[in-house]
């Protein structure tokens, strides 16, 4: 047996229709390299579009002369907006294309960047990115979708993960850019160079990379070999069962979907609590320079980088595509980091080990999310991964916006970062518990 027959075998989902085995190498080359891996790249530069307005908190509190509280509703504005769109545009996907809607977000993330850039008031900012918060919804459930129409369930925790590790690297690299520039050139270059120069050149390449099913590229449709599964069960609904609103209410009445919902709604509290809020915990209680803010929660993005793939790879691997199991690990993980972070402080453990802690906070936190949008797609298949990943958004982003009233609020009514860390474990935990009972 030669080395390509060899590697064919591998893919059992390729059986049966009629390819080489150097045709299913190509195939699964193509779907490797020009969906997940260029999807992923270009995804790592769209949050410069979005984290920038964390990482540049400080600077904007002191430029605009606003409150914690009043940043809190810009962020609000920006996620729940972002929430609607997320909602809408994983159905959008499945009717107009992935490939038309990473246009539409990557081309209007800039632009309305830029237009936030020139305002010089506290509306001003808040209506221009909150309408950013709307394009930058457009993008991540089609891309997600994408992915399930070229991998099954018993191989999407593996893709999905890298996919999703890209949420880790984009955040990586929006702490990096964003906080070089910010530093040496201000807030309003921050939100103008990373996007000229990152996240529109690799939108408009993204477009002549991918592909959105595999008949688009040559490749005919792979086979679900596990039609027992919610995915298979998904891909046999008839088109007449899904058409128009009909999707989302399939998945409205599906309790276990819904439990998924409300635990990632749990833990994008946290995810965005951390990622939007942690720059300002250094800055008042670390006792380092503003200027270095930075650099020591750079830990945070650098942890996310690994968290999505790691899980995935697991679920798939070692529990046959079931989700829950890892999700709910990670989920403990995290709430132990966030009661360490609550009850020691950062000058009584240090910073060495603040930073060892953000990098596990990164890395689960993340991990639960990448997950959790893998068990969207597989209840949703190829048919609406889409509307079931757009629709996990919409809960996701509901409770990102939840954070940035929840978390302002506390910090101005208390001032206690100690409040903070231990609330946002409490509504991890209920998160923990509504997935171990799903059992997906």
């Amino acid at each position: 047996m030669n080395a390509s027959i060899s590697k064919a075998l591998k893919w059992p989902e390729f059986e049966g229709l009629g390819l080489t085995p150097e045709q299913k190498l190509a195939y699964n080359r193509f779907r490797f390299w020009r969906i997940v891996i260029a999807s992923s790249i270009w995804y790592s530069f769209y949050y410069l579009g979005r984290l920038n307005f964390g990482v540049c908190m400080p600077w904007i509190l002191k430029d605009l002369g606003i409150t914690k509280m009043e940043a809190g509703i810009v962020v609000t504005g920006l996620l729940w907006s972002y929430a609607v769109s997320t909602f809408l545009s994983g159905r959008f996907g499945e009717i107009f294309g992935s490939r038309l809607m990473q246009q539409f977000g990557g081309i209007g993330t800039t632009i309305l960047n830029i237009i936030t850039a020139l305002q010089s008031t506290l509306t001003g900012v808040f209506f221009a990115f909150t309408a950013n918060g709307f394009v930058q919804g457009m993008v991540y459930a089609p891309t997600n979708m994408l992915i399930t129409q070229w991998y099954p369930k018993a191989r999407r925790g593996f893709a999905t993960g890298i996919y999703g590790t890209s949420m880790g690297i984009s955040s990586l690299v929006a702490w990096a850019i964003t906080g070089y520039t910010v530093a040496n050139y201000g807030w309003r270059a921050a939100f103008t160079w990373p996007l000229l120069i990152f996240t529109l050149p690799s939108t408009i390449a993204l477009y002549f990379l991918v592909r959105n099913r595999p008949s688009d590229a040559g490749y005919p449709a792979y086979k679900e070999l596990m039609a027992d599964s919610i995915s298979g069960k998904a891909e046999a609904l008839k088109d007449e069962e899904i058409k128009g609103v009909r999707a989302w209410g399939l998945l409205f009445k599906n309790w276990k979907f819904m439990f998924l919902c409300i635990s990632s709604f749990c833990v994008y509290i946290g995810r965005f609590g951390l990622l939007t809020w942690i720059p300002l915990f250094y800055a008042e209680t670390a006792g380092i320079k503003l200027k270095a803010v930075p650099l020591m929660t750079f830990a945070l993005p650098f942890g996310m980088m690994f968290g999505p793939v790691i899980a995935g790879w697991i679920s798939d691997t070692f529990f046959k595509a079931k989700r829950f199991q890892m999700i709910c690990t990670f989920f403990i993980g995290c709430i132990t980091v966030l009661l360490l972070m609550a009850f020691i402080p950062i000058k009584t453990m240090g910073i060495p080990w603040a930073i060892v802690l953000q990098v596990l906070a990164g890395f689960f936190v993340l991990g639960i999310n990448g997950v959790l949008f893998t068990a969207a797609c597989d209840f949703g298949g190829r048919k609406m991964g889409g509307t079931a990943v757009g629709t996990i958004n919409l809960f996701n982003y509901t409770g990102a916006g939840v954070q940035g009233v929840l978390i302002g609020g506390l910090l101005t009514l208390t001032g206690s970062w100690v409040v903070v860390f231990a609330t946002i474990a409490g509504i991890m935990m209920i998160g923990t518990i509504l997935t171990f009972l799903t059992k997906e």
